[in-house]
């Protein structure tokens, strides 16, 4: 397994666990966080990270079923179906993560309907 399929297989474990550390593990500590629609900065910093999960673990109703995953080199590729636990429906999601250094340092997120 390589290490970009092993990152993104612990964080989406971790985040559907609710487990706050163990998520924040697999980031490296200036991950940059993107909206590939506009390419917008949505989130720098694994403090900035610790802030939004730890608020929407909070909920524990938050959950990602990994529908397809492709890696290539040191991207891994995940289509995610997101429930928010807020009674709408699932979001399909494509997040792109790009390990460096041997943790996830760049996140591209691709929001259905975008």
């Amino acid at each position: 397994m390589s290490k970009a399929q092993e990152l993104a297989k612990k964080q989406l474990e971790c985040y559907n666990n609710h487990d706050l550390e163990g998520f924040l593990s697999a980031y490296h500590d200036d991950t940059k966080i993107y909206n590939v629609s506009d390419g917008a900065l949505i989130m720098e910093g694994k403090e900035a990270m610790r802030q939004r999960y730890g608020e929407l673990f909070k909920n524990k109703k938050v959950h990602a079923k990994l529908v397809n995953r492709m890696v290539f080199g040191n991207k891994a590729i995940d289509h995610e179906s997101v429930t928010r636990g807020d009674g709408n429906p699932p979001t399909e999601v494509a997040a792109i993560y790009e390990v460096e250094d041997g943790l996830i340092k760049t996140v591209w997120f691709v929001r259905s309907g975008e």
